[in-house]
């Protein structure tokens, strides 16, 4: 049995003006290790099935049993995963309907030498554009590495490439160096960065960035990786603060503040939880900077304080609450998932003060409009290190029931100060199997989460959830 074959949510219809087209499947190359898109075109509603097959037709895999497929042009997008297994070479998209069978070429080739032998240290968030530029600070080149502080504060601190238009506003990255071509991503104004790959004397430049499509953006490309042409006149230069920048690793579910050149500290975050309803919740990834204050706002039943805009309907807020019949804030809802995905798009933030005394509240307030903020995807490959045995940890012997970064945790009571030491190593024995992480001061996870999700990484790329091509 093949495993992990298709995401959900993977059929949309593309609009279609103008003459009916022939039915049509379009050659598609794929490379190992990343998911592919297979882009097909029905001449008219009607019953049809889509399969892949080896060269000679003996061996088959089906995409998409028979089922209602609407006139239009349509876009299946497949996880990497679903290529494991399949030898180098040539196969076959049959598209069956009605009417005969309209056939492409999927050539699966082999991996580059750079991705098979890159350590997970030097995985880049343009890993899978492969378009290294090799300019110092360039957000798509720096490896995410949060160890490297020089390299990571090079890039927090460079100008980047935007998009001309209003902080809301979104503007179309297209197939083509064309109008008229097909739009595979949208970029968000203001905010958003692009990597600018080559710029055209056409008017027209290439650029790669992740598409911030949002449920009611016109490109239905939820987070994807694309590489397309915008038009030259809408891209400028911004500059961006010198003081302080901001990365969200969604591998960790960690927010780290950097400060004149240094990691100051780390909070706990919750990104986006995709389901197959609603893909467009992943947080988009790529390079952004903080453009409005927007303060408190609602979603749902649940109030979000204190936000700062960063991609027009993605927010970096403090963790939600819901409240009370006094008038009292409740966090119990939203606060345990801390550290894990659960928001609807936005980067939920703990309002707890850490062993740095920071929070969102200090964010917040320290924050300026400017500061740049950019999000790695947890693509397949990365790690998280498992710390040194001889770590140091805390806890409190007088029926503590936490372990702790620091021996001063702003989140136990001063007359248990300082707490008492004892090794990571020992983390999973004796009375200290029974201590859970402290939510103010973000001790390290346990062997066996980390191992868990290092699991995940070394097969696929949680974050890429490679949704639908449509306008």
């Amino acid at each position: 049995m093949r495993r992990a074959l298709i995401l959900l949510f993977v059929f949309l219809l593309l609009a279609v003006s103008g003459l009916a087209e022939e039915a049509a499947v379009q050659d598609c190359t794929v490379i190992p290790g990343q998911g592919a898109q297979l882009r097909y075109t029905v001449p008219e509603t009607c019953t049809g099935s889509l399969a892949l097959t080896d060269a000679g037709g003996r061996q088959s895999w089906q995409l998409l049993s028979p089922r209602v497929m609407l006139e239009g042009k349509h876009a299946l997008n497949l996880d990497a995963s679903f290529f494991e297994g399949l030898a180098q070479g040539e196969y076959r998209i049959v598209l069956s309907l009605p009417d005969g069978q309209a056939i492409g070429t999927l050539t699966v080739g082999t991996p580059p030498a750079a991705v098979e032998s890159a350590a997970p240290s030097a995985v880049t968030p343009g890993l899978r554009g492969g378009n290294a530029c090799g300019n110092p600070g360039c957000y798509w080149c720096t490896p995410m590495d949060i160890t490297d502080e020089q390299a990571v504060w090079a890039m927090l601190t460079s100008p980047m490439t935007v998009v001309d238009a209003g902080q809301k506003e979104q503007v179309l990255l297209y197939a083509q160096p064309d109008a008229g071509s097909e739009a595979i991503a949208v970029i968000t104004g203001a905010s958003q960065g692009v990597h600018v790959l080559e710029e055209r004397s056409d008017g027209w430049t290439k650029v790669e960035s992740y598409s911030s499509s949002f449920h009611d953006s016109e490109v239905k490309n939820w987070n994807g990786f694309a590489t397309g042409y915008i038009q030259s006149s809408k891209l400028k230069k911004a500059q961006v603060s010198q003081e302080y920048g901001i990365v969200i690793d969604k591998l960790t579910q960690r927010l780290y503040l950097f400060h004149n050149g240094r990691l100051m500290t780390e909070l706990l975050v919750s990104t986006g939880l995709y389901n197959p309803r609603q893909p467009y919740n992943e947080t988009r990834s790529g390079e952004f900077m903080v453009v409005s204050r927007v303060g408190d706002f609602k979603s749902d039943n649940l109030v979000c304080g204190l936000g700062l805009r960063f991609n027009s309907g993605d927010l970096l807020h403090e963790v939600p609450h819901t409240v009370n019949a006094d008038g009292s804030k409740n966090y119990k809802n939203c606060e345990p998932k801390l550290g894990s995905r659960a928001s609807h798009g936005c980067i939920r933030v703990q309002r707890l003060r850490n062993a740095d005394g920071i929070n969102m509240r200090w964010l917040w307030d320290n924050i300026k409009v400017g500061t740049k903020l950019v999000v790695w995807e947890d693509y397949q490959g990365r790690q998280i290190p498992v710390p040194d045995d001889s770590t140091p940890v805390y806890y409190n012997p007088n029926g503590g029931s936490n372990y702790h970064l620091t021996a001063t945790c702003n989140g136990v009571k001063d007359q248990y100060l300082p707490l008492t030491a004892f090794s990571y190593g020992e983390l999973d024995s004796g009375v200290y199997a029974r201590l859970t992480p402290c939510p103010y001061c973000v001790p390290p996870r346990r062997k066996a989460e980390i191992a868990a999700i290092n699991e995940e990484h070394r097969k696929a790329s949680p974050g890429e959830i490679m949704a639908l091509i449509g306008q």
